[in-house]
């Protein structure tokens, strides 16, 4: 699918600039605040706003709303049907079998923005299309490293449940598990309120398909992640 732009204009309350630790361990350190300024958003198709009844009712539409007027914008570079190498940077040496990276989608693209804070989403797709979960998590490390050198804060957003094999759900797990060890109190957990007892997307929540949230699930992921933003353990807000 050709790669879709998305700048939204959001607002916040959060001060000074300063990049989340999300060291291999939970951070034990003071939370850094973060500025009014840029953020900028790294995903696939939930990410994009994929399937909603209306562009207001994906997840990050709702960040916006939540926060309107204090001076941030929310470049939104997810793309449907991505994966994470293609997030990578330009540099990055080819891999035989991996499509190339997203030119004005990747983290290069996020970072000519100059960010204060990276929304990073990570994907199922991986999964998907045969990427083990230990090529999928250095990836998410690699974009984290460089968005932290270049002076963001990194928000971990998880998988998410999906029509899969009950051993694929189970790599999923895995993956989460280990990204909520790397990022800390930085990780937001979506997978486990969006799935059923099966590990799979929850009738509720599912917008038809078995594998995009439905305008419910995006309202569970912006909940989410407005949460740990909130919660002044992963950034912090002002006094």
């Amino acid at each position: 699918m050709p790669a879709t732009r998305w700048r939204v204009v959001v607002a916040i309350a959060w001060l000074a600039a300063g990049a989340c630790t999300n060291a291999a361990t939970a951070p034990s350190q003071s939370a850094p605040p973060v500025a009014p300024g840029i953020w900028a958003a790294l995903g696939a198709s939930t990410t994009a706003g994929f399937i909603v009844s209306s562009p207001s009712r994906a997840w990050v539409p709702r960040l916006q709303a939540a926060v309107e007027g204090r001076g941030v914008a929310i470049f939104n570079l997810a793309v449907a049907g991505s994966i994470t190498s293609q997030w990578m940077p330009a540099n990055t040496p080819a891999t035989a079998g991996r499509p190339a990276q997203l030119s004005g989608n990747n983290i290069d693209a996020a970072m000519r923005e100059r960010p204060k804070l990276l929304l990073l989403n990570a994907t199922n797709n991986d999964l998907v299309v045969g990427i083990g979960i230990d090529e999928t998590l250095a990836n998410l490390l690699a974009i984290r490293a460089i968005a932290a050198a270049g002076g963001a804060s990194v928000v971990m957003i998880s998988t998410q449940p999906r029509a899969l094999s009950d051993a694929d759900l189970a790599q999923l797990r895995t993956l989460d598990t280990r990204l909520a060890a790397s990022f800390g109190d930085c990780f937001v957990d979506i997978r486990t309120p969006l799935a059923g007892p099966d590990g799979r997307l929850l009738a509720a929540y599912d917008a038809g398909d078995g594998v995009h949230p439905n305008d419910a699930g995006h309202a569970i992921i912006f909940q989410r992640v407005d949460a740990v933003l909130q919660s002044g353990r992963c950034v912090a807000a002002p006094h």
